[in-house]
């Protein structure tokens, strides 16, 4: 575990300060452990990948164990899907001319 922020982050050796998705703790039953899942999102440290982790720990008296899923994209190819598949928005200036911005879907 790393700690970012004063918040507890899973440890990556390719990201540098992810942007947290989703952070669980829980008591999943009547024994006496601890589940903490974290899902964070961030780009590769030469910008070439994103990268989301989903990383799970269960704590117990008796020890600790995790495991951290790794997915990646490369950027491009992401930036190009969610263009293609994505639902996109036009903004400009008030008093931008409307007659220069044709935009196709």
């Amino acid at each position: 575990m790393k700690v970012l922020n004063g918040i507890p982050t899973a440890v990556g050796r390719n990201t540098e300060r992810p942007l947290i998705l989703t952070q669980r703790t829980a008591l999943p039953g009547g024994d006496k452990s601890i589940l903490f899942q974290e899902t964070c999102l961030g780009l590769a440290s030469d910008q070439s990948q994103i990268v989301m982790r989903r990383y799970f720990e269960r704590y117990s008296p008796e020890g600790s164990h995790w495991v951290e899923y790794i997915h990646s994209i490369p950027t491009a190819e992401f930036i190009h899907w969610i263009m293609t598949h994505g639902q996109m928005r036009i903004e400009c200036s008030e008093d931008a001319p409307h007659a220069q911005f044709h935009a196709h879907a």
